[in-house]
Parts: structure tokens; C-alpha cells; sequence
């Protein structure tokens, strides 16, 4: 049924492209306040060289070019609350049918299950990190300051949400959907969407940092969890908490070097166990999956293999 929302509005294939093209617009728009910032900072400080404005760039540590992490974290996601805005009013241009439909099949979405999946998430997570923290705490430097982890917070709340969800609209909602259409398929969107996105992030410092392999492993695994919610509950709500709560907890309570965001989160560790942190990441989707499997009473899991049906309402 998720799926089938692609048929109550037009799919022609050029349709898409203009879209993608829309969506490189937006991103680079999105991106000039960063670029004027940086570009600034560069000119007005005689001590910065070309060798600095290249590493800020490798590893988007914005204290490098003397500005606040609040304020480099503020830039990033600023390019996407504009490339959602965009987004989210360009589609129903395109496409011909309402933007809430790449998120529920219902009239209204449920916001009871987006908070739902956030707090699930954010509580299995937070234990995650919590058993580590204990076992290596070592690794961990408390660096907790009110001033500035109170703005963070309120970034946090108030604009980190339309980083992760113009990233599950895009990817789990308009190309699940569209690529699901056009296949007559789950199995495939699923899969490509997951690949897709684990591509998507190759220009992150993380990848440079650990390399391309262990990260995509991470990524594109993220990206299968993620997909395979949106499709067994027949909506993005869920996928939309876990994401959320994903990003929370990196930007508030846990950060790492190399991070594609540094904040000034509550805890910062200096050693990233990149294996640890995938299969905890499979662990906990396993988890979630099968809590909400119970909670919101989902056939077998076979129904990822099965093609999709389309009826006559679809197209109401």
C-alpha cells in the first residue's frame, strides 16, 4: 500500500529527472551560507592558509576556522530545512499528488508513532552507548558546558529533524515509492534505496577517516533497517523517529573525531570502533524490528519479498 501512493500521481520518468535536478539546485543553495561563512572567516584571518581551508573541508571542523561548533552545526543543517522546503513544495507540482503521501497512507500522519519510534530508539541506543561507556570509559571525555550544550539542544529539537527527514522523504519515501512503482516490486527499491543511500554519504569526513568498505557497511546497512520498517508498516513514521534519534544521540550525547557534524556533544571519544559501532547498529534494528513487529501486529517478513498489489483505489 506504501508503495502503491505513487500511483495516485504522475510518474513519468523525466519527471524525476527534473526532480533531481531540483534537489542538486536546492542542496547548493542550501550550502552558500556555509560557503559565505567559511569564505569570510578565511579572508578576514591572515593567519588561515590554503592548507587549513582544505583540511576544514576533509574534516568540517568549523573551530579550525574560527568559528563556534554551534554555529558550523547551525550551517549544515541549514542546507537542509532549504532542501526540504524546496522539496516538499516542488512535488506536488511535479507529481500531481500531496506530499504527505510519501509519508503515510493515511489522511493525517501519526505522529504518535514518530514520537514512538524515537523514544524506542533513543532508549535502546542510549543503553548501547552506555555499555560501552562503562566497559571502555577511557575512551570518553565528559565536556559538558551549559551555555553552549543548551544551544545545541535547542538546535538540536528545532532544526536537526529536517536534516534526517529530508533524508528518509527523499530515500524512503519518493525513490521507495517510485522505483517500487516502476519495478512492481519491494525487494528492489529496497535494495537500491539502501545502496543509494550509503553512496549519498561518501562525501563525509568518516569516510576518509575509516574508510570507504567499513563505512558503507554501516551506511547502507542503516539504509536496509530503515527501508525495511518503512515497508513492513506501510509508512515512514517509524523510519522518521529512528533517524531522528539516531542524529540526537550523535549530536548531543555522543560525538566522535571525524564525525560529519561536531558538536559540542555532552561526550566526546577519541577511538571510533567501527565494527562495534555496525553490529550494535544491526543489533538494536533487529530489536526495534521486532518490537514494533509485536506492537503493531506485521504479517511475516516474506512481504518484502512479494510484489506489491496494486488495486483499482490506488488510483483515487
Amino acid at each position: 500500500m506504501f508503495i502503491s501512493q505513487a500511483l495516485k500521481g504522475r510518474n513519468d520518468w523525466w519527471l524525476y529527472v527534473i526532480m533531481f535536478l531540483i534537489l542538486l539546485i536546492s542542496q547548493g543553495l542550501g550550502q552558500l551560507p556555509l560557503f559565505f561563512a567559511v569564505n569570510s572567516k578565511f579572508k578576514s584571518d591572515p593567519a588561515l592558509g590554503t592548507d587549513d581551508l582544505n583540511q576544514f573541508y576533509e574534516t568540517m571542523d568549523f573551530t579550525q576556522m574560527g568559528i563556534s561548533l554551534n554555529m558550523g552545526f547551525f550551517l549544515l543543517i541549514l542546507s537542509f530545512v532549504i532542501l526540504l522546503i524546496i522539496f516538499w513544495f516542488a512535488f506536488p507540482l511535479l507529481h500531481q499528488r500531496a506530499a504527505k503521501t510519501l509519508i503515510s497512507i493515511t489522511e493525517k500522519i501519526d505522529w504518535k508513532k514518530v514520537f514512538f519510534a524515537f523514544g524506542v530508539w533513543f532508549t535502546i541506543g542510549a543503553l548501547f552507548e552506555g555499555v560501552i561507556y562503562l566497559t571502555n570509559p577511557d575512551m570518553y571525555t565528559f565536556q559538558f558546558n551549559l551555555q553552549s550544550f543548551a544551544v545545541l539542544m535547542l538546535l538540536s529539537i528545532l532544526i536537526l529533524p529536517f536534516q534526517t527527514s529530508a533524508e528518509e522523504i527523499i530515500f524512503r519515501g519518493y525513490l521507495m515509492q517510485g522505483i517500487g512503482v516502476g519495478t512492481r516490486s519491494r525487494i528492489i527499491p529496497l535494495i537500491i534505496t539502501s545502496i543509494l543511500f550509503g553512496l549519498v554519504h561518501s562525501a563525509n569526513p568518516e569516510i576518509h577517516k575509516f574508510g570507504f568498505i567499513t563505512m558503507q557497511f554501516y551506511y547502507m546497512g542503516a539504509g536496509l533497517i530503515l527501508g525495511i520498517m518503512t515497508l513492513m508498516d506501510d509508512s515512514l513514521e517509524l523510519a522518521l523517529g529512528v533517524h531522528a534519534a539516531t542524529n540526537f544521540i550523535g549530536a548531543t550525547l555522543v560525538g566522535y573525531d571525524g564525525a560529519a557534524i561536531q558538536t559540542d556533544s555532552l561526550f566526546k571519544t577519541s577511538y571510533l570502533n567501527t565494527s562495534l559501532m555496525t553490529v550494535g547498529f544491526y543489533i538494536c534494528g533487529i530489536i526495534f524490528l521486532i518490537i514494533c513487529a509485536k506492537k503493531y501486529k506485521w504479517q511475516s517478513f516474506k512481504k518484502l519479498l512479494e510484489k506489491p498489489k496494486f488495486v483499482s483505489s490506488d488510483l483515487l
